[in-house]
């Protein structure tokens, strides 16, 4: 959550909140917890790439290959 708590400042500095101030940003926290991972690479399948690109590597799930090599 502390990792997630600065995403959240880093994007209100920047200009480009992803909620309302008031809200409870989930994209944050799932940022954060994409970014702690040990794997080589994370990719978040969502619907909304547009405020988690500026986090992480996100794509449009449709858009997605499953990998079962």
């Amino acid at each position: 959550m502390r990792d997630a708590a600065s995403l959240w400042a880093e994007v209100r500095k920047r200009g480009q909140p992803s909620a309302d101030p008031k809200a409870l940003d989930a994209d944050v926290i799932l940022a954060a917890q994409a970014r702690r991972m040990v794997a080589a690479e994370v990719v978040i399948a969502t619907t909304n790439v547009r405020h988690l690109s500026r986090l992480v590597d996100a794509k449009l799930w449709r858009d997605l290959v499953a990998d079962n090599g």
